[in-house]
């Protein structure tokens, strides 16, 4: 429940979309969902991705490929963005 929690009432994800990727809810809400979601609320904030991403995409990419695609390839626009990320991480665990 409180990964559809924060998928639909912090994030804004339709619950229908949620429960079309059952595999989000075998990610760590604390550990993969939040740090993930917090980077892309920021990007979208910012203007620099148009939308969010599907839920497929932000809980089945790999740490490595996410950091590439969405904190590295921002961080010279949103300095500090790679700090965030690795904050929420830590403050979950």
């Amino acid at each position: 429940m409180a990964v559809i929690n924060f998928l639909v009432n912090e994030m804004g994800y339709d619950s229908s979309s949620v429960a079309q990727v059952p595999g989000v809810f075998n990610c760590s809400l604390k550990e993969r969902i939040i740090p993930r979601c917090s980077v892309i609320k920021i990007l979208v904030s910012k203007g620099l991705i148009k939308e969010m991403i599907p839920l497929s995409s932000v809980s089945a990419m790999v740490d490595e490929a996410f950091l590439k695609k969405f904190v590295s390839k921002y961080e010279h626009q949103v300095p500090g963005l790679l700090k965030m990320f690795e904050y929420h991480q830590l403050l979950q665990n």
